[in-house]
């Protein structure tokens, strides 16, 4: 088991991931898995309650942020140019090659 982390090796990590998206005024530091609660400058509708574990592990825990992400993944996953494939197997390979990669086994090392 590690070393407890204090709360000033919260802070420092988390500003370092995070820089200031997140405001950490008048949190209630008990331990690394009791939930604290951080609010998202961006989206200031409420107090998040999070465990500064989880904090650290995932997007920062701001449901409203995390969906802005996905959307923008969505967006340049949809504006991406699609794969080039060949219309069969025998387009892409030689034939001799495509036959000697099918049948070839590596050999066993003991």
């Amino acid at each position: 088991m590690g070393s407890p982390i204090n709360v000033e090796t919260f802070l420092a990590r988390a500003k370092a991931r995070f820089d200031q998206h997140y405001d950490y005024h008048g949190i209630v530091y008990r331990s690394y898995k009791s939930p604290i609660l951080i609010r998202c400058k961006t989206h200031p509708v409420k107090p998040i309650s999070i465990t500064p574990e989880k904090h650290l592990q995932t997007s920062g825990g701001c449901k409203f942020c995390l969906r802005e992400s996905r959307i923008r993944m969505l967006d340049l996953e949809l504006l991406r140019e699609p794969a080039v494939r060949p219309e069969t197997l025998s387009d892409a390979l030689p034939m001799k090659e495509a036959k000697a990669r099918v049948g070839s086994v590596p050999p066993r090392r003991d």
